[in-house]
């Protein structure tokens, strides 16, 4: 899809304010989890957020760190430095513009990399603006579970809606320079087709609960990719 039409669509989406929903709230919670690590190693981490949206996790990380943001819309940037003037937002294209290398402590990529056609390119991006050793937090929808939805991969209905699978998602990763240091999928109990079917069976998923399993159920389920979302923390090497 041509870039002008994804901008256009984009100012119309984030000109409505949105509450934060349970979903996002999670994610939200797994970044912050992984950037207490960053933030114990990096007293006063430089961050990026690409493709910031509305502006308000940029905002919040703000106050840990100096926060640059990327976003495709310029309507959502001139509200985001209205509101959270912490931040320096700032509108661009990630797959062209004009960053400089080796300059982040930490890369945030919320929902992102799913509407991006080239993420080889993405990746390589992420890479070339981290410093030595600089750290990736991503979280992305996971292909698998939406192939296992009904009407699943209509959620979103942005303009490029691609997702990976986990193994597509960590091969890319580690061809590209990185190190994973810790992949979990968050958001359980999505899927009714085929084995998602028995995963997520409703008398199998009480009777987990019932008999104390429940939290080893969901490790197992965060560790081989069943939830709804990929969340990686990974560092350049």
């Amino acid at each position: 899809m041509e870039i002008e039409s994804q901008k256009s669509f984009y100012d119309e989406y984030w000109d409505e304010n949105k509450l934060l929903n349970s979903l996002q709230l999670r994610r939200c919670v797994k970044i912050l989890e992984y950037f207490t690590v960053v933030k114990r190693k990096r007293r006063q981490p430089l961050i990026i957020d690409l493709g910031s949206g509305d502006g308000r996790l940029s905002a919040f990380l703000g106050q840990f760190g100096t926060t640059d943001a990327i976003e495709l819309s310029q309507f959502a940037v001139d509200k985001s430095n209205r509101l959270y003037p912490n931040v320096n937002y700032q509108q661009g294209d990630v797959l062209t513009f004009n960053f400089k290398n080796n300059k982040y402590d930490v890369i945030v990529s919320q929902e992102v990399i799913e509407h991006i056609e080239n993420k080889e390119k993405y990746i390589d991006v992420c890479n070339n603006i981290l410093k030595p050793d600089g750290y990736l937090i991503l979280t992305t929808p996971n292909k698998t579970t939406l192939d296992h939805m009904t009407d699943g991969k209509t959620w979103s209905n942005q303009p490029i809606e691609l997702p990976l699978s986990k193994a597509e998602l960590t091969n890319l990763l580690k061809k590209n320079n990185f190190k994973i240091i810790k992949y979990e999928s968050i958001v359980y109990n999505f899927g009714d087709k085929s084995y998602y079917k028995i995963i997520n069976n409703r008398w199998f998923v009480g009777a987990c609960n019932k008999i104390g399993l429940k939290k080893f159920r969901e490790t197992l389920l965060s560790k081989f990719g069943f939830g709804l979302h990929h969340c990686i923390f990974a560092q350049k090497i």
